[in-house]
């Protein structure tokens, strides 16, 4: 398993200001069955040699997972993949102000922080990338500042939309968002 541990990070909730959420590897019994994805599907299809799959909980509730891939696998991994995302639907913020926020942005800190320790390369290669829907394709340009590629296919007639972090990119986003939310505390296992 492709982890680098479990960290305590702050967060806004809504109703309560800000406290303490937990970023860490997420298991079984913790995919979500009535979100949008299948994640329960989606934790059956993990290699978890090169997967993994990592949760964002406060108060006992997952507010967040994402899935990551490292490759090329088997071999020396060279990029991750960030390849699913999402925000529990409660908190998506479509019609009214998230309820707890950031949470996709430290899944994609421990994502990132993954391809950091893990992948070897340069400054200036290609280190995480990920395909978005329409819908996202702001958030992830504007909020999360990678770089667009292109135009994708994600299966017939769905359209996708390709971003990447450069090495340097991805430790600035890291910086970043360390800077804004503070530096995560480690918890020992």
């Amino acid at each position: 398993m492709t982890t680098i541990g479990s960290y305590q990070v702050k967060v806004q909730l809504q109703s309560a200001g800000e406290q303490l959420a937990v970023l860490s590897p997420a298991t079984e019994e913790e995919m979500q069955n009535d979100w949008t994805f299948n994640w329960s599907s989606l934790w059956q299809r993990t290699d978890f040699d090169c997967q993994n799959i990592v949760k964002l909980v406060d108060s006992g509730q997952v507010w967040g997972l994402v899935r990551y891939g490292l490759y090329p696998y088997p071999g020396t991994p060279r990029f991750l993949e960030i390849e699913q995302l999402e925000a529990n639907p409660t908190s998506r913020g479509e019609r009214t102000d998230r309820l707890l926020v950031p949470i996709g942005k430290w899944l994609i800190w421990y994502s990132t922080k993954v391809g950091l320790q893990y992948c070897s390369g340069s400054a200036n290669d290609p280190l995480i990338g990920l395909v978005s829907l329409a819908s996202a394709v702001a958030y992830y340009r504007d909020v999360i500042q990678m770089e667009y590629l292109d135009a994708v296919t994600i299966a017939p007639g769905e359209d996708g939309y390709a971003f990447r972090f450069l090495r340097t990119a991805a430790a600035t986003f890291c910086q970043r968002h360390e800077r804004e939310w503070g530096i995560p505390t480690l918890l020992e296992s």
